[in-house]
């Protein structure tokens, strides 16, 4: 089964314009003093979600141009979750990091459990996919995407109505 080419389409045009706004608000909105590590954080996992929404988005239009579906499922799942690994590699370390530092109220366990949660579903899909283990490939591969782009956009609040005072 090939991918729905025009619903990965309109994820990334929507994460890239997620990306675009927010680092127009963002950058209207900064210091001179440059940003306090939370904003950093948070512009980071925006960036981070937002981009793997557009370059998983896009890496099908590469990739099912004259390969087996099959294949072509298996390249971009694995590109997927290496992906998402890195993010579950970096940024609830981060997170946590945070909150020892002072950082308890910007960055509340609530809030741990969902982010970090999004990430995780994300790799459990997408390894499960890898391993044949759910048969609606083009299904649960946009709703990953659709994970991401819900990630990006909670950073993007929390970066733009959760400032350090």
């Amino acid at each position: 089964m090939e991918p729905d080419f025009r619903a990965l389409q309109v994820i990334a045009e929507v994460a890239l314009g997620i990306v675009g706004f927010s680092a127009i608000l963002i950058g209207l909105s900064r210091s001179k003093d440059g940003f306090t590590a939370p904003d950093n954080f948070r512009i980071q996992l925006l960036t981070f979600s937002a981009f793997g929404a557009v370059f998983c988005a896009l890496l099908p239009f590469a990739i099912f141009n004259g390969i087996e579906n099959q294949l072509a499922w298996k390249i971009v799942s694995w590109a997927l979750c290496i992906y998402i690994v890195t993010g579950l590699l970096i940024f609830p370390r981060r997170f946590f990091q945070l909150r020892s530092d002072g950082y308890k109220d910007l960055f509340p366990l609530k809030l741990a459990f969902v982010q970090i949660g999004i990430q995780a579903t994300i790799f459990l899909l997408s390894g499960s996919l890898i391993i044949d283990l759910l048969t609606q490939t083009n299904a649960v591969y946009i709703f990953c995407l659709m994970l991401f782009v819900l990630q990006s956009t909670i950073a993007f609040i929390r970066t733009m109505f959760y400032r350090v005072n």
